[in-house]
């Protein structure tokens, strides 16, 4: 019994401090997520692949504005954050992996559709950019801040 007290003890004595509960939060959410590390690396890495394309175009339009990116970065990632977290929950209380991978592939499918958006506008000439071009009209406009009429008259400038 003493040694139960004295755990009990320090742990009181480490959640005594926020560095205790920063420290026990990240191990609380490294443990939860542990089974699907590959599914919320995937998420954040091409999310942050997003990110990266989307500065590339700003920078292009000469409209470069790093706290709006970050917002928008922070809220994705706090949503996608939120969905894993629930799917995930869903997955263990079945003892599968198979909820949390369709959901993270729709999360992953979404950032590349929005990926692919900013790479036609930066490479109009790329065959397989080209492709999807009038499926991603509305994509690009979108990030062009144009009508929808207006993105082959943006994407023609571009390739010359």
């Amino acid at each position: 019994m003493e040694i139960l007290e004295h755990l009990i003890q320090k742990l009181c004595a480490i959640l005594g401090t926020g560095w205790g509960w920063l420290v026990g939060a990240v191990i609380f959410i490294a443990d939860y997520f542990a089974g699907h590390s590959f599914v919320v690396n995937f998420v954040v890495a091409v999310t942050l692949m997003d990110a990266g394309w989307g500065i590339a175009v700003s920078v292009k339009q000469g409209r470069f504005t790093l706290s709006e990116l970050a917002r928008l970065t922070i809220a994705k990632v706090a949503v996608y954050g939120c969905a894993l977290f629930v799917f995930v929950g869903l997955d263990k209380l079945a003892d599968t992996v198979l909820t949390t991978a369709l959901i993270g592939s729709a999360i992953v499918l979404v950032e590349f559709w929005s990926s692919c958006g900013s790479m036609l506008i930066l490479f109009p000439n790329f065959l397989f950019l080209r492709l999807l071009k009038h499926a991603l009209k509305g994509e690009i406009a979108s990030k062009l801040h144009i009508s929808e009429d207006e993105v082959d008259k943006v994407l023609d400038e571009n390739e010359k």
